[in-house]
């Protein structure tokens, strides 16, 4: 009984440790560490601050609540931060966030431990890499400026899978584009030479290319159409035979330049943003899509095994998403693995619109990942535990093929692409209708649009809501109709 009594002591001082086991295990060896320091305040505590907040903010407008949100959270973290860096005599390179309340430094294993002792520190998760620089570079090509044409369907092919979520309607019925809505494209990097893309790639309109100065005072030198995170670099195009980012893009913004529509919003502006290698990058593009306008961004990948940095992902994500950037990422192609897992980040985090996926027949695609996901193990959240769980995905795209893509030369399709496949390709479909629903009406807050995106779908399986198609296939003009009815509203 004794025993049994001091395991459960020596368990219950453990799991209240502020260092993440990330974090410990990589300092057990006596080496310095990369680290993000959460600070004590955030804009939101817990699971219930988001939803709270939605509540709160129901009849406000995105336009006028961004600036609001990014203002707080950057007085919080100002306040806070110079604090902690004096309490605990951080390194003048420790770089600090503002999306969380966080510095990001490496420390040796000595000032971790310090540093948890700290009241003002709330948790210690692990960065991934912390690049410096951003004060110097270069972007190896700068597109000519002309003046674009007006987007024209006529005479060019419209693919399958445009017409299946209706698209192609929205363009034709009710003569939105994409026009004046900015997809930060959260990938690998754009093939912006392509010309079906050359007229869609965002311009930083404070930054004059490749003159070495940072023109518009937000640190960073020679962003003119976006940003590398991983290399702090400006150069964000994709170049070899395998361009993720390029393929993405098409599915978003293709105009048919060519001859064939590929994309749901041929007039939206894409912003090309890179950032691997950990949340401390992840953030910093987070940050940069918000300051720099963006109004949906895309993030085709999914990263397992995080443990409690799943709580510092969905922290960065309900802040972002309170600030009106919607986020949304495809489910993942991990079907075979065995559940709960199969949703990993950022997908499986609540308030971002996971993206599931079926083939042209309506079947869920073998690769295609389903939920349940569980948060109840997640410090400082515990919601959604198993074996209910968070059903996921919320709406469905097509991931499976079978539709034309974006060749990765300047010009030209692979059509026809009976090769690529994955859900990577059904995140960008319901990115490009978001971009529609902006085009339509800006003050839509980021949680209604979900809510619209889902409430319109079509069932696809049981009625409602479930863990193998969500609310069922994206319906894009009915998502548009509803987000102009709300404007209506507020006219």
């Amino acid at each position: 009984m004794l025993l049994a009594l001091v395991a459960v002591v020596v368990s219950s001082t453990a799991q209240e440790t502020k260092i993440d086991p990330q974090v410990s295990r990589a300092i057990r060896g006596g080496r310095s560490t990369g680290v993000i320091l959460l600070g004590k305040r955030q804009l939101f505590e817990g699971p219930k601050g988001f939803p709270n907040f939605c509540v709160q903010n129901k009849a406000a407008k995105r336009t006028e609540l961004r600036p609001k949100i990014i203002a707080r959270l950057k007085a919080i973290s100002k306040v806070d931060q110079a604090k902690l860096r004096k309490e605990l005599k951080l390194p003048k390179e420790a770089e600090g966030l503002w999306l969380v309340n966080g510095i990001a430094t490496t420390l040796s294993p000595e000032a971790i431990r310090m540093a948890s002792k700290s009241k003002n520190v709330k948790y210690i998760y692990p960065s991934g890499p912390i690049p410096r620089g951003g004060i110097s570079g270069r972007v190896s090509e700068v597109l000519p400026k002309s003046k674009r044409k007006a987007f024209s369907a006529k005479g060019k092919k419209i693919p399958w899978n445009l017409k299946a979520v209706g698209a192609d309607k929205v363009w034709s019925e009710l003569k939105i584009t994409g026009r004046g809505a900015v997809v930060a494209m959260f990938d690998s990097g754009v093939n912006y030479r392509h010309a079906d893309l050359r007229d869609n790639i965002w311009i930083n309109p404070g930054e004059e290319a490749n003159n070495g100065k940072d023109d518009d005072g937000n640190g960073l030198v020679d962003d003119y159409y976006g940003f590398n995170f991983r290399t702090m670099q400006p150069e964000v195009i994709a170049t070899g035979p395998r361009q993720h980012g390029t393929l993405t893009s098409g599915i978003v913004a293709g105009d048919g330049t060519g001859g064939t529509v590929t994309g749901l919003a041929p007039e939206a502006k894409l912003m090309p943003l890179i950032g691997w290698g950990g949340p401390y990058a992840a953030a910093r593009v987070h940050e940069y899509a918000l300051e720099m306008g963006a109004d949906v961004m895309n993030m085709s990948f999914s990263i397992p095994n995080l443990g409690h940095t799943r709580g510092l992902w969905r922290l960065m994500s309900e802040h972002a998403t309170a600030a009106g950037l919607v986020l949304v990422s495809g489910a993942g192609n991990f079907q075979r693995e065995p559940k709960p897992v199969q949703l990993r980040i950022p997908e499986g985090i609540p308030c971002v619109i996971a993206a599931g996926g079926v083939d042209r027949d309506m079947k869920i695609p073998g690769f295609v990942s389903l939920g349940p996901v569980e948060w109840g193990s997640v410090r400082f959240y515990g919601d959604y535990p198993m074996p209910k769980g968070l059903i996921k995905p919320d709406v469905c795209g097509f991931p499976n093929g079978g539709y034309p893509l974006l060749s990765s030369q300047n010009k030209g399709y692979m059509d026809p692409n009976v090769r690529i496949r994955g859900n990577s390709f059904s995140g960008p479909h319901v990115a490009g209708t978001v971009a529609l629903m902006f085009s339509a009406n800006q003050d839509l807050t980021a949680w209604r649009i979900k809510e619209i995106l889902e409430s319109t779908a079509k069932d696809l399986g049981p009625k409602g809501k479930d863990n193998d198609t969500g609310y069922g296939l994206l319906n894009s003009l009915a998502a548009v109709k509803a987000a102009l009815a709300e404007k209506k509203k507020t006219q």
